[in-house]
């Protein structure tokens, strides 16, 4: 049987928070009627997240561990996992589970018309559990205001770690991706946008995690440089 849904989840130092992430996927999968995997990229941590993990494996057939020695970046760690995946609709979602798996169902209606689904906390409707600290949100939302006015033009939320892609976006979109780190999701959407694939935003329910390891200013200062060479590559065709 070919598999339907293949759900990506890059993991780094992720042992203290990734396996109640795992319980709820299982639980909310293990009810559905077509064919799924789960592959969890190990982006070389330095924690137990590699061992946790694999035991899990073990003991869930649906679940594989994709362990990497080398810490290469999330960008990275997730353009594995997307191209291994076999999935006709390939989701990729973050190790917090800040936006819980049945979040998913908001993307459904749209697979017909649309080659990608990206969860937004900003669209109307998008309900946001727990918010961050408020620099995070004014470096977000001021982030956002120069991605629109530069690359992606009417996406609200670039950054929301969750997003849905068919199997053919995929095979033409990621072999393209150059950033391997934090940046990689906007420069995937403009990758898309730019190639003709169509992008739906959907509201979708996000919690900041408690745990984050995001440090936000200097991650903007880098986000930043990254825009501007995404830009670059697109003024310059290299996509």
């Amino acid at each position: 049987m070919e598999t339907y849904l293949s759900v990506i989840i890059p993991a780094y130092n992720e042992a203290q928070r990734i396996i109640p992430t795992l319980e709820d996927i299982d639980k909310y999968l293990a009810k559905k009627d077509y064919s799924w995997e789960v592959l969890i990229v190990n982006d070389g941590s330095t924690d137990e997240t590699a061992k946790i993990v694999g035991n899990f494996c073990k003991k869930h057939s649906n679940f594989k561990l994709i362990d990497n020695k080398i810490n290469q970046g999330k960008g990275a760690v997730v353009k594995q996992g997307m191209l291994q995946a076999q999935g006709e609709w390939r989701l990729f979602m973050d190790a917090d589970n800040s936006t819980p798996i049945a979040e998913i169902e908001n993307f459904w209606p749209y697979i017909k018309d649309y080659d990608i689904m990206i969860g937004s906390r900003y669209v109307q409707s998008g309900l946001i559990k727990e918010k961050q600290p408020l620099i995070r949100r004014i470096i977000s939302r001021g982030g956002n205001f120069l991605v629109q006015l530069l690359i992606l033009p009417g996406i609200a939320d670039t950054q929301c770690g969750f997003k849905l892609f068919s199997a053919k976006s995929v095979d033409v979109v990621f072999p393209k991706q150059r950033s391997m780190r934090w940046s990689f999701d906007m420069e995937i959407l403009a990758i898309a946008q730019k190639l003709g694939f169509k992008i739906k935003e959907v509201p979708v329910v996000w919690r900041n995690a408690a745990l984050s390891k995001l440090r936000a200013i200097r991650t903007a200062s880098r986000s930043l440089k990254d825009l501007i060479v995404i830009k670059w590559n697109l003024i310059t065709k290299k996509y």
